[in-house]
């Protein structure tokens, strides 16, 4: 077996057992002994990869906004799409994305204080949405600052929310009602 075969099969071991565990214990009573023998692994192992149990949990929430952050860094190349496409294409590929790796999320949303998840989410939004602003810092006549916590505040929330929900619509449902919001507003739901 190779040595990178080796170090990802370690990593994989390591942080599903992370996960396992979060879901039954509090990130407090985690140790890096118990992710060790959960994942079949010695401490030096774990330490060859991680300095702690924060670290762990900074580096796998760094993977995933990572992979959210190439897709809208990839989307800004395209330059002739409308903005709606852009937003259509994003929302899809978050929601895609949360949902093919719910059990991450549903536990990094649960996991209190030591998770910045929502944090760097925040600020994945807040770099796409900068490209939108005009020159005097607004987008139309709007303060970014005001828009961003709009928007932000309430994306955020609702996938937090879906991820979370035990009775879960589809990713279908929630991409088609995200964008239903995000571009006839709330009101269009309440006229209904």
């Amino acid at each position: 077996m190779s040595t990178d075969r080796r170090r990802r099969k370690s990593q994989t071991a390591i942080q599903t057992a992370f996960l396992n565990l979060l879901e039954k214990e509090t990130f407090e009573e985690l140790t890096v002994q118990k992710i060790a023998d959960t994942a079949d692994v010695s401490r030096m192992t774990f330490y060859a990869y991680y300095v702690d149990k924060l670290d762990l949990l900074e580096q796998m929430e760094n993977q995933s906004i990572n992979q959210i952050r190439e897709f809208i860094s990839a989307q800004h190349q395209e330059t002739d799409r409308k903005a709606t496409e852009m937003i259509r294409a994003i929302m899809s590929y978050l929601v895609h994305h949360v949902g093919e790796n719910i059990t991450f999320y549903n536990v990094m949303f649960r996991v209190g204080n030591a998770s910045m998840l929502q944090e760097k989410l925040y600020q994945a939004l807040y770099h796409h949405l900068a490209n939108y602003t005009d020159r005097d810092g607004t987008i139309g006549d709007f303060p970014f600052s005001y828009f961003m916590s709009y928007v932000s505040g309430a994306g955020i929330s609702l996938i937090r929310h879906w991820v979370l929900d035990s009775e879960r619509i589809s990713e279908e449902a929630l991409i088609h009602h995200f964008l239903t919001i995000i571009t006839e507003g709330p009101a269009s739901y309440l006229e209904k």
